[in-house]
């Protein structure tokens, strides 16, 4: 019992971890028409357009003063191009996921940029662009929002929602939902666990919604042109749309919808599909 009673003692002696907070603010000027590059190691990652020609960027981590040497946070320019990293060292890796800490980027950038981001760990969100966008975390939920430009958006363990977007949209997630609204551009979204909602504005281009465990929703305006092949291991299919059915079953709808047009592919195993009418 003395000594538990010692170690307890020593401990409340020592006080509470010593936490703060490491930054870095960065701002440059460039030319619209440049790219953004953010590569983390488990930050949430937050880029936004402006209608500037700046490139301003805040790094922030909130932890124990004793992990900050063990990050890197650095912002260099490139011609119009800038590129943000947020790194921690081989060492750190087996003490990262032991102390509360918080690991923050934001971003903003001329409206017209492509922007590519790659985290470890964290959310990553996007709004206001013009340009192509690559957006991918190992760990977290992706947002997209009144983007134009063809984006790709990939996380191992999220959800994923794109909306108002003017471009091709590719989603994918091992892990959660994922909602597509107001997409002008091809259309694909893929996970391995959850449901598939997507909505269709101007012409089709071409839609592909997969799941292996929920449902599937497609929205499309009335009179959208495509050859329909929709089918499921495990609940119906209904269209809002009528389609000249090559095959019909509860499970398995196949034809032209409006004298056929780009292949619109629906297929889930685990639950139903259902073609709406905007």
């Amino acid at each position: 019992m003395r000594l538990y009673l010692t170690i307890a003692l020593a401990l409340l002696a020592a006080g509470p971890l010593q936490a703060g907070e490491k930054k870095l603010d960065r701002t440059f000027t460039v030319s619209p028409g440049g790219s953004l590059l953010v590569e983390a190691d488990g930050a949430t990652v937050q880029v936004t357009g402006n209608d500037g020609n700046q490139v301003v960027v805040h790094m922030a981590i909130r932890g124990p003063d004793k992990d900050f040497a063990k990050t890197t946070l650095d912002a260099v320019q490139t011609g119009n191009d800038v590129a943000v990293t947020m790194r921690k060292d081989k060492e750190s890796w087996f003490s990262w996921g032991n102390w509360n800490s918080e690991q923050n980027i934001e971003v903003s950038v001329p409206r017209r940029y492509a922007v590519k981001v790659r985290t470890s760990g964290g959310s990553v969100e996007l709004r206001n662009t013009e340009g192509t966008a690559s957006l991918r975390t190992s760990g977290g939920d992706i947002t997209a929002q009144h983007v134009t430009g063809a984006i790709e958006l990939k996380t191992s363990g999220g959800s994923i929602q794109a909306d108002t977007i003017r471009g091709d949209v590719d989603a994918n997630t091992s892990g959660g939902d994922v909602r597509l609204l107001r997409v002008d551009g091809k259309i694909r979204g893929h996970t391995s666990g959850g449901s598939v909602h997507c909505s269709l504005v101007g012409a089709n281009r071409g839609i592909s919604a997969t799941t292996s465990g929920g449902d599937i929703e497609l929205r499309l305006p009335r009179n959208t042109a495509a050859n329909l092949e929709a089918n499921t291991s495990g609940g119906d299919v209904e269209s809002d749309i009528p389609v000249a059915m090559q095959r019909s079953e509860d499970s398995r709808m196949v034809g032209p919808m409006n004298g056929g047009g780009a292949l619109i592919h629906a297929h889930t195993s685990g639950g139903s599909i259902a073609v709406r009418a905007n």
